[in-house]
């Protein structure tokens, strides 16, 4: 790949481009490497200024983007739009909005709580009741 001629389309002086796209030479990187590009990596191949790097980063993530709507990506991008399209069909169809509330949880099951609890009440006095009742059949035998 001519580095050369891909980092003039930075906004870095000449200089500094002849002197990076030495440095990508001698690495021996390749257009596919762009993907792995961070900042740990280009500070490691001699690129020390953080604001060269950036440059560096911002074109080769739109070199990345442009490459991305080939092949297998088209597929994964068809797919999730298929995806968006059918939720909000089926969003619409069954009166579904993003916006509807959802009633409050005491609100819906406060009338079975309360029942609940009346029965475990009710449960409770029985017990009592029955152990009652048992001691009292017990002694007098």
């Amino acid at each position: 790949m001519d580095w050369y001629s891909w980092l003039s389309k930075t906004n870095l002086e000449l200089a500094l481009v002849h002197e990076y796209a030495l440095a990508f030479v001698r690495n021996e990187l390749q257009r596919e490497d762009l993907a792995y590009f961070n900042h740990e990596f280009l500070q490691s191949i001699g690129i020390s200024v953080a604001k060269h790097r950036l440059e560096i980063l911002k074109l080769a993530r739109k070199e990345e983007r442009g490459r991305m709507t080939n092949g297998l990506s088209r597929l994964v991008m068809a797919m999730y739009k298929t995806k968006r399209v059918i939720a909000k069909n089926v969003m619409a169809k069954w009166g579904f909005s993003k916006n509807s509330e959802l009633s409050p949880y005491r609100n819906q099951w406060n009338g079975a709580l309360k029942r609940l609890n009346g029965v475990s009440k009710s449960i409770k006095i029985l017990k009592r009741v029955v152990a009652l009742v048992g001691t009292s059949c017990g002694q007098g035998l």
